[in-house]
C-alpha cells in the first residue's frame, strides 16, 4: 500500500491523465492506456468493463449487439457497449468507449460464457441468452429488422441448443420466444425447433405481436402464437 490519502490520488495523477496515459472511468478508479490506444483515449471497452464493474460491485454481463458481434454477427456493429447490470448503473463514455447499462432482474438465471480479453475473462451472453434478449428488447435490438439480421447470423455462425434455448425462454417474457421461433423458422435453416415450440405453446398470454411499434392487424402465425403486424426487411 503506498502512503498516500485518498483525496491527493486525483492530483497526483492528473499529470498521467493530461498525457492521456490513464483513465478514471469510475471515481476512484484507474485504468493505464496501453501505448497502442493512445490515440483512443482509452482501452476498447471490452478491456475496461471488468474493472467497472468490480469496481462498482455490480454483477453484468455483456449482452445484445455487443454480445452478437463477440459471437461473430458483426454485420451491423453496435455504436455502443451494451451491458446488463444487477442494479442501476449510469451510462459513460471513456475514449472511445460508450457505455450503455441496462439494469436486469434475471443476469443470475440466464446462461454466460467467459470470454479472454488481454485484462482477463468477461462474461458474455451466451448464443442462447443473445437470442432471446434480442428477440425480447427490440428497442436495444435496433429494431425488428435488425434483429432479424441479428438472427440470422447468430444461427449461421453458431447453431443455438434447442434444449437450452427452451429452457431459457422461461426467464423471459413469451413475446420474446414467440418472436425468436418465428424469425428463426422464417429466416434461419435451423433445425429443431419442436422443444422452443413446445414450450411456447404452454405459456398462457395473450397473443404477441411480433413488432410492438406496429399496429394490431396482420395474420396470426399460429405455430408461434404471434401476429405478424409488418413485413419483415432483414439486409443480410
Amino acid at each position: 500500500m503506498l502512503a498516500i490519502p485518498g483525496s491527493h490520488v486525483p492530483q497526483r495523477m492528473a499529470a498521467l491523465k493530461r498525457r492521456k496515459e490513464i483513465v478514471s472511468p469510475a471515481r476512484g478508479l484507474w485504468i493505464p492506456v496501453p501505448p497502442e490506444y493512445a490515440s483512443w483515449g482509452a482501452p476498447p471497452a471490452i478491456e475496461m468493463i471488468d474493472a467497472i464493474m468490480r469496481h462498482l460491485r455490480v454483477s453484468y454481463y455483456i449482452g445484445w449487439l455487443s454480445a452478437a458481434e463477440l459471437h461473430g454477427a458483426s454485420h451491423h456493429a453496435p455504436q455502443v457497449f451494451q451491458v446488463a447490470v444487477s442494479d442501476t448503473v449510469r451510462g459513460r463514455t471513456t475514449g472511445r468507449a460508450r457505455f450503455i447499462f441496462y439494469h436486469r432482474e434475471h443476469i443470475q438465471k440466464v446462461s454466460l460464457v467467459q470470454v479472454e480479453t488481454r485484462s482477463g475473462m468477461v462474461p458474455v451472453s451466451s448464443v442462447e441468452t443473445t437470442l432471446l434478449d434480442i428477440a425480447c428488447d427490440l428497442v436495444i435490438a435496433g429494431g425488428v429488422d435488425n434483429a432479424a439480421n441479428i438472427v440470422i447470423e447468430l444461427c449461421e455462425e453458431k447453431c443455438p441448443d434447442m434444449a437450452s434455448l427452451a429452457a431459457l425462454s422461461w426467464q423471459y417474457p413469451a413475446t420474446a420466444s414467440r418472436r425468436l421461433g418465428h424469425l428463426m423458422q422464417n429466416y434461419t435453416e435451423v433445425k429443431g425447433l419442436d422443444t422452443l415450440k413446445a414450450a411456447c405453446a404452454r405459456r398462457n398470454t395473450a397473443l404477441s405481436l411480433l413488432d410492438p411499434q406496429a399496429g394490431f392487424n396482420g395474420p396470426v402465425d399460429q405455430d408461434w402464437y404471434i401476429r405478424i403486424n409488418r413485413e419483415v426487411s432483414p439486409d443480410v
